[in-house]
């Protein structure tokens, strides 16, 4: 059998056997190692690249076939940014009665050791969703279940699960031993994926479930496919009850964490990822819905998207020329979503994006920008750094670059193309949509608006300027903008030792109407409508 050896940052990583015909990417995931492939192995993205030698041509890795001996170069570790990561408030003294609040979202994982006596944060682990190699976004994930079952995801992210919850025991001293309630806020699909469910019924009308959760099980029914450190044993797991297949458990314990209970609104409550889920509290009522705003945002799908990783272009803005930030403060590899949300704002401030939506030509253009307008395979580009830059830092002096696709390399420079300026419109679109279809159906109008909650993790590292400024909501709600972070994460902590907490999120299940956007003639409307910019 073929042997095939996996390297990163020159240092053996894995070496085993495989099978002649085996896919590379299938191969480097069996082996328990994370390459980032937005677009599921589909060939769309371009992202799992890898090189078969040291200085070799990359390839794509869900392209490639295993047809004998096999030396793999990955590319540097994938780390990303993740908000709420860093939350911990520690404890001298390990309580013998413990809780895990966990937050599953569709690109990141975030783990709270938690004293269920006290409500002290002990620990925080968090990473990369281990799913994210079948698809940035759920509908990717509900397709690969569809083609090839749900136990290869249900068992990857149980296993990240047993791994999070060792990593946060292991960093405090903590005994897995006295872990006795889980507690699990996530999207619907991530929670029937938790459960060992198969999601493959919300993935065509009419959106069935298996379940909606909100309901507490024995560790050992839930997590039948556990592979991990030994919990107490009558250890029992929360699933956050879930409004619709697509308003899971994420929003109800979100808005438990920002005391929407409390407020009598109208308020606005949104959590914008693959899957833009938004929320209205009026009165005693709910009213919620969810857009298909895809991966844009997360950078997938995008020329040179990529997540908030190092090397990511992440805020953008226009001040006598072009400056930038990255992460990680090391020459830029592509943009993740925040920073793809400042260029286009930037690109709509200076008038080289007119309200359609089109990159103009740089002759059309009366503002110095122009200098950044280049040209791939006879189509317009907005250059960050052009290709012939060996400069980390842009400016103003750009020269327009007429080149071809074929020409570029790892080390060409960082652009944005009219193909990924259409696809922010559409994601900015369908949520603008959501937005105004809800207050028709609340009967309220902006001006009445009195908060608006920005949730999750993207919502936390965007500039609310940039998204205002490109249309993603409207620019009144600027002034009542509040942004909660990981309130989803809040949420499964409140409830990891309140029963009463738990109660609550039923009970908001069952004032909260879910508005179908798919067979709504308003919604249809109104997207028409907010793709003008």
């Amino acid at each position: 059998m073929p042997h095939i050896r996996i390297y990163r940052s020159g240092e053996l990583i894995s070496e085993a056997e495989c099978t002649t015909g085996e896919v590379l990417l299938s191969r480097i995931s069996a082996e328990g190692i994370f390459l980032d492939a937005p677009c599921g192995g589909q060939g769309k993205c371009g992202k799992c690249l890898v090189q078969l030698a040291p200085e070799g041509e990359a390839v794509l890795a869900c392209k490639t076939i295993v047809t004998g001996d096999t030396d793999v170069y990955l590319p540097d570790e994938f780390v990303m940014t993740i908000a709420g990561a860093g939350d911990t408030s520690g404890s001298s003294n390990i309580s013998q009665n413990l809780g895990v609040a966990i937050d599953i979202g569709t690109t990141t994982v975030v783990a709270h050791l938690t004293d269920l006596d006290s409500g002290a944060r002990i620990a925080t682990a968090s990473g990369v969703n281990a799913q994210r190699q079948y698809g940035a976004d759920v509908i990717s994930r509900i397709q690969y279940c569809i083609d090839n079952g749900h136990e290869t995801l249900a068992r990857l992210i149980q296993k990240q699960l047993a791994s999070l919850i060792s990593e946060a025991c292991r960093s405090s001293g903590a005994d897995a031993g006295n872990i006795k309630y889980i507690s699990i806020a996530a999207n619907t699909i991530m929670e029937h994926l938790a459960a060992g469910f198969s999601p493959v019924g919300m993935g065509i009308v009419p959106f069935t479930t298996v379940s909606l959760f909100g309901e507490e099980m024995p560790m050992r029914e839930a997590f039948q496919y556990w592979d991990g450190p030994t919990l107490s044993d009558d250890a029992r797991v929360y699933f956050a009850p879930a409004i619709s297949a697509y308003v899971g458990g994420d929003i109800t314990a979100g808005m438990l964490a920002v005391e929407l209970e409390d407020n009598a609104g109208p308020v606005v409550y949104i959590d914008i990822g693959t899957n833009g889920e938004i929320a209205m509290k009026l009165g005693d009522k709910y009213l919620c819905c969810a857009t298909a705003a895809g991966p844009a945002f997360e950078g997938a799908e995008i020329s040179m998207g990529m997540a908030a990783i190092n090397g990511a272009v992440n805020h953008v803005k226009w001040d006598g020329g072009l400056h930038f930030t990255v992460i990680g403060d090391v020459a830029p590899r592509g943009l993740c979503g925040s920073g793809l949300l400042d260029t286009l704002a930037v690109l709509l401030e200076t008038g080289a994006v007119d309200e359609t939506g089109r990159l103009l030509d740089p002759d059309e253009i009366e503002h110095d920008i122009a200098a950044h307008i280049g040209e791939i395979d006879g189509k317009n580009v907005f250059w960050l750094t052009p290709p012939s830059s060996d400069d980390s830092s842009a400016s103003g002096t750009a020269s327009t670059s007429v080149v071809s696709s074929a020409s570029l390399t790892s080390d060409s420079g960082v652009y944005v193309s009219a193909s990924d300026i259409r696809k922010l419109q559409l994601a900015k679109a369908a949520i603008a949509a959501g937005i105004q279809t809800l207050l028709h159906h609340a009967g309220v109008s902006e001006d009445d608006v009195k908060l608006f909650v920005l949730a999750g993790g993207f919502g936390s590292f965007m500039d609310q300027y940039s998204a205002a400024r490109i249309g993603l909501f409207p620019e009144g709600f600027l002034p009542l903008t509040n942004t909660v972070g990981n309130s989803a994460g809040e949420g499964a902590s409140i409830c990891v030792r309140s029963e009463p907490a738990r109660q609550t999120l039923l009970s908001i299940r069952e004032r909260c109407e879910y508005i179908e956007l798919s067979t709504s003639i308003v919604f249809n409307e109104q997207f028409v409508e907010q793709m003008m910019f």
